[in-house]
């Protein structure tokens, strides 16, 4: 763990315009900097840096934040990894929290298998381009499937040469040990310490990491040989879980996110073969299965995926097999059939980029169309097949998590199998229930957050299970979300600044802290935040407003959680007008000490006026949703006749009556806080 004086000097020397300028074209503007966004198709620059709150934000898509959260975002890495990112950018020594002995050996272990499959790419990439058999064997293989060197270079390929124990000898030589190639899995130890290269004569396709480091390979055989598989990949290892791992996604995060779709494919050269001709949000699931932790992968940048299948049995099953996990995950699937005897690979080099999207567009199909539309074409006249068929797809609707979308479905597929709604949604009811009451696990089971992946039993890495931040979101609406918004703008951006304030028992003027004042009027109502995201960075407010040196808007806008970063970025670019207010009071400047004095009074007068306006407004809402509560409920008891009950009632709702005159006698003026 990164220590706090550390990750200070980090975010003090990373400055917002040198960071962004690394990626994108900025253009002066006034105080700040334009440029196009990065984070979606932007024709006209939106995207806005301004190096005076050392933040950017994007006016269109809503994207930015600080220069940690514009690299956690770009580059697809975690908080750690982007602190250690501009750490050496800016030549900063990143120092860690002490370690136990033997988390230290963990992490010791682990860095070492790493570097040790770093070594082992340069190796087979250098076979490849450098021995005569790596350029007569595996170059003109590359060669004969079309791929340019520039392709090979890019996806690190490579040759691991034919003889029993070339690498491992190389490997012995080079200082590494022999745990460690046995742990990787690049040699195999058999009796009596015989050592075996597991990748001897074939060509390597490295599997990348989020981060870019070399995780595990997969080695693909080019002569024939009897009970010898034509692939053979690194086995599972502290580093390597196949099913967190997705070939081709440390490639394609950035274009996936920014076209916010991507395609899915099975193989290697398939998707190798479409980043040739300039399609890049692809992935390779790389198998017949798509296991849980390469779908949550692909939905921490798109839930929107278009899987490419070989025209022919074995990719329609592949289809209705994959796209009927990725359908339970939430995800928005489309599949496509290739023509027979095509695969991504084959049918990519025939076709422009441009071509072969075109293609796409007018071929793909919703996979719930599909699937129906597939089994009615196999069905045909059979009453028996016609019946299952309705069955298929009451069992494939039930998988989609969200009520409206398999309500869009329900009334599609009523249409194709000619059957009464009615009927469809009685038996998916049916079989959702049934599917609770056996328990059966699903990708996201958390009740109190269903949309979080659950953890794996591995050890938690980088590489392995980033920080969450770009999972997608979910937004838990509550009635009084925007108030607590407008309450947190005076949190966040004049929290611990103070000004005057009349105290009701001894009438004296007093100054109170921002948050301070905020923090005891809520507790004297006992009132607490409904949204989550919001509670917390009240309660952290309340928390901090007290050590030395401590400003909200750089405590927030710095945050380690990059959906509190973001919501102090967007209170800091000014998301919300107070009206009459800040127009109202401001002045012409004559004198640096006049102006320095009117601007502080300014400032006092603003935050004594609506600070206590908007918890006022806050509290307003609560009691009339309380007094809604018990209208209904003095409606029931009118109807039941329930006479004790109505008098208890009718009592607390005097009670609540007489609190809302109060609340409103308190306002100081009537003032109207809008969103842009």
């Amino acid at each position: 763990m990164i220590d706090f004086p550390t990750i200070e000097r980090i975010q003090s020397a990373a400055q917002i315009y040198d960071v962004v300028s690394d990626f994108i074209t900025l253009r002066k503007s006034g105080a700040n900097y334009k440029g196009l966004c990065p984070f979606h198709e932007d024709r006209t620059p939106s995207f806005i840096v301004s190096p005076a709150k050392n933040i950017c934000k994007c006016f269109a898509c809503g994207e930015g934040g600080t220069p940690i959260h514009f690299i956690m975002k770009h580059e697809q890495l975690s908080y750690p990894d982007a602190l250690k990112y501009l750490a050496k950018k800016y030549g900063i020594e990143v120092r860690e929290t002490e370690l136990t002995d033997e988390q230290k050996q963990v992490q010791s272990d682990r860095e070492a298998m790493f570097i040790l499959n770093g070594f082992a790419q340069k190796t087979f990439s250098f076979n490849l381009f450098n021995t005569e058999e790596g350029q007569t064997v595996g170059l003109s293989y590359f060669r004969e499937r079309g791929l340019r060197e520039d392709i090979i270079l890019k996806f690190q390929l490579g040759y691991a040469l034919e003889t029993r124990d070339a690498f491992t000898k190389e490997a012995l030589k080079a200082g590494y040990k022999k745990d460690y190639l046995e742990k990787t899995g690049l040699t195999i130890v058999g009796t009596n310490d015989y050592l075996t290269d597991r990748f001897r004569g074939r060509v390597i396709f490295p599997v990348h990491t989020l981060s870019g480091k070399v995780v595990a390979f997969g080695g693909r055989i080019l002569k024939k040989a009897e009970n010898t598989g034509k692939y053979v990949n690194s086995p599972e290892s502290e580093i390597y879980h196949k099913s967190n791992e997705l070939y081709g996604l440390y490639f394609a995060r950035q274009a996936m996110v920014k076209q916010d779709f991507c395609f899915l494919v099975e193989g290697y050269m398939d998707l190798i073969s479409m980043h040739q001709v300039g399609i890049e949000n692809v992935v390779a699931a790389s198998g017949t299965a798509l296991p849980v932790g390469q779908i949550r992968l692909i939905r921490r940048f798109t839930n929107n995926v278009t899987a490419i299948y070989d025209g022919d049995t074995a990719g329609r099953n592949a289809a209705l097999k994959n796209s009927s996990v990725l359908l339970e995950a939430g995800l928005n699937v489309k599949v496509v059939m290739l023509p027979e005897g095509e695969d991504p690979d084959s049918f990519s080099k025939k076709q422009s980029a441009s071509d072969f999207i075109e293609y796409i567009k007018a071929h793909e199909i919703d996979f719930v169309l599909f699937k129906a539309g597939f089994l009615i074409e196999e069905a045909g006249n059979d009453p028996m097949k016609k019946a299952r068929i309705i069955t298929e797809m009451v069992d494939t609707i039930a998988l989609i998590p969200e009520e409206i979308v398999r309500l869009v479905y329900v009334k599609e597929c009523s249409k194709l199998l000619d059957i009464d709604e009615r009927v469809l949604v009685r038996n998916i009811a049916k079989k959702r229930q049934e599917q609770l009451l056996q328990k059966k696990p699903t990708l996201y089971p958390d009740p109190e957050n269903p949309m979080e992946p659950t953890k794996t039993n591995h050890p938690a890495t980088s590489e392995e299970s980033p920080d969450g931040s770009f999972l997608p979101e979910t937004k838990t609406e509550t009635p009084f979300e925007e108030y607590e918004r407008n309450i947190l703008y005076y949190v966040i951006r004049y929290g611990e600044q103070y000004f005057t304030y009349k105290d009701e028992e001894t009438q004296k003027e007093v100054p109170i802290n921002v948050i301070e004042f905020i923090a005891s009027d809520l507790k004297c109502d006992e009132i607490e935040f409904q949204n989550p995201v919001y509670k917390k960075i009240l309660e952290e407010s309340f928390l901090k407003y007290k050590e030395d040196g401590f400003v909200a808007e750089l405590y927030f806008k710095n945050h380690p959680d990059a959906e509190i970063s973001r919501f102090a970025v967007d209170i800091s670019t000014d998301r919300y007008i107070i009206s009459k207010i800040h127009s109202k009071h401001k002045k012409v400047e004559k004198d640096e000490e006049k102006a320095k004095l009117e601007k502080q009074a300014e400032k006092d007068k603003m935050l004594r006026e609506e600070v206590p306006y908007v918890m006022v407004n806050y509290k307003d809402v609560i009691l009339k949703q309380q007094m809604e509560e018990i209208n209904h409920q003095i409606k029931i008891a009118v109807e039941k006749n329930d006479i004790p009950e109505l008098n208890r009632l009718m009592v607390e709702l005097t009670e609540l009556w007489r609190d809302l005159k109060k609340e409103i006698a308190l306002r100081l003026r009537e003032r109207i806080i809008t969103k842009i």
